[in-house]
């Protein structure tokens, strides 16, 4: 081709190409959120311009929940259709969902991501699913999801199958088999004893074993509720180096987890009421369970340190908890929860990890008990109060205790007389006592802030908010 021609042919070429980019027209998206924001004081603090949460260490939001700092998730979906005509289609979604929080400061405002604790962003959920496929009972999911059922909200505790992680799940009618893939995590501040060393760019970097978590769930109908048993299996694969060299070499280990939950729907005048109790047992490098968190994946405890594995580990996990739509000017959502845990060291205080560097503890006992009552005032004013009691145990240490009463007045515009009414917005009073115990060793974020102190108290405005 002669040269005077190339440019009118790449020219043309390039048109065509760009004509032939796909313009978007697809309108069939939707838009998710959940946050909360606001303002607090840590009352008696010397540092009180970062709250922080008045609820026992090693407890997450166990123990109540209004101190939580601002959060926000935004998911977004797109849904498809098949073409082929069906009185039964299927339901196609493809969902993201972006979440945002900081360890320390503020979230929004004058703050970016190089403030003190940072910003940091995180995609908990990037996945397809296909539902009822050609209006069948299969349906099947692929990707990386928030994979979890019933929480106890006033607590933000996923208590029985929180499976969230990277995977792949099929079900028929109300049986469905997953497989999860946790994934590595960086652990270099905090170390979990279940891990290996990564070395990358000749750094020694400490991170969880990557391990795989098959899952089996069926759901029973009976009267007024359901009955859903679950049973796992994990395998966390061996952890080698290249270099041989035996203190970072560990054998493959495994676990399991069975578990039952029942779910009853309770008859009242407002719709509505329910409880659901829980049991679940897990064994292994499966004890996991910590922190406010239920997931099993993250093992508790040490090792035993002369076979390098977990056989000896377990869990033990009891929760209850209860919507009581009283009348229509008041309702009650209470829970309880009891955990046991211990590693696989013969130890029942504290013992050492992989490389013998930290001592961990080896055996825990969380018990809380809780209530939350909704007093509708007006149809838009709700006056929320709660009673918290928590224990926490860490080896052969006294028990840690604190109990905590909040009351939060609260607007709610949309004027709905129910529980899960939002947005919320709350002026927050908490007040807690430590016992002991609690009060020498600073067994809360709140006591590490503020010395040595029987009493703790956190004054708020919060406003909370989902769309779904």
């Amino acid at each position: 081709m002669k040269r005077h021609l190339i440019l009118p042919f790449v020219f043309a070429l390039s048109l065509q190409i760009i004509a032939q980019s796909p313009t978007i027209s697809n309108k069939k998206i939707s838009l998710g959120s959940y946050g909360r924001v606001g303002i607090g004081y840590s009352l008696g603090a010397e540092n009180s311009d970062f709250p922080q949460a008045l609820n026992l260490n090693g407890m997450g939001s166990i123990g109540g929940r209004f101190e939580e700092n601002d959060y926000f998730e935004l998911a977004a979906a797109m849904h498809f259709t098949p073409t082929i005509a069906n009185k039964e289609t299927t339901q196609i979604n493809v969902q993201s969902r972006f979440s945002f929080y900081t360890t320390r400061g503020q979230l929004i405002g004058n703050v970016s991501n190089k403030s003190i604790g940072g910003i940091t962003t995180a995609l908990p959920e990037l996945y397809a699913e296909a539902l009822n496929i050609m209006g069948s009972d299969w349906s099947v999911w692929l990707g990386a999801r928030l994979f979890r059922a019933d929480d106890i909200q006033i607590i933000d505790h996923f208590y029985f199958d929180d499976h969230s992680g990277q995977g792949v799940g099929v079900k028929y009618k109300k049986t469905q088999f997953s497989l999860i893939f946790t994934g590595s995590i960086d652990t270099t501040s905090t170390l979990p004893p279940n891990f290996y060393l990564n070395i990358v760019n000749g750094t020694p970097t400490l991170g969880l074993r990557n391990r795989y978590v098959s899952i089996l769930e069926h759901t029973i109908d009976v009267k007024n509720g359901t009955v859903k048993l679950m049973g796992e299996f994990q395998r966390l694969p061996s952890g080698t180096t290249k270099d041989a060299n035996s203190k970072y070499n560990y054998p493959a280990d495994f676990g399991y987890v069975v578990g039952a939950k029942y779910f009853k729907t309770i008859p009242s005048k407002i719709s509505g009421s329910f409880n659901a109790i829980s049991a679940r047992y897990g064994a292994g490098i499966a004890n996991g369970g910590d922190g406010g968190s239920s997931r099993t994946y993250v093992t508790y405890g040490g090792p035993n340190l002369e076979t390098n594995s977990f056989r000896k580990a377990y869990s033990l996990a009891l929760t209850e908890t209860f919507l009581l739509n009283i009348n229509k000017k008041y309702s009650l959502n209470g829970y309880a929860i009891y955990t046991k845990s211990k590693g696989a060291s013969d130890s029942l205080n504290t013992t050492s990890d992989y490389l013998g560097k930290q001592k961990l503890f080896n055996r825990k006992q969380d018990i809380a008990f809780g209530a939350r009552g909704t007093w509708y005032i007006k149809n838009w004013l709700h006056l929320l109060h709660e009673f918290d009691l928590t224990w926490r145990k860490d080896g052969t240490q006294d028990f840690a205790q604190m109990t905590k009463f909040t009351i939060a007045p609260t607007i709610v515009p949309t004027g709905q007389q129910d529980v899960w009414a939002r947005p919320h917005f709350r002026l927050v009073y908490s007040v807690a006592h430590y016992n002991q115990f609690a009060a020498d060793n600073l067994y809360s974020p709140y006591l590490a802030q503020s010395g040595t102190k029987n009493w703790g108290q956190y004054l708020g405005f919060k406003v909370e908010w989902w769309v779904w």
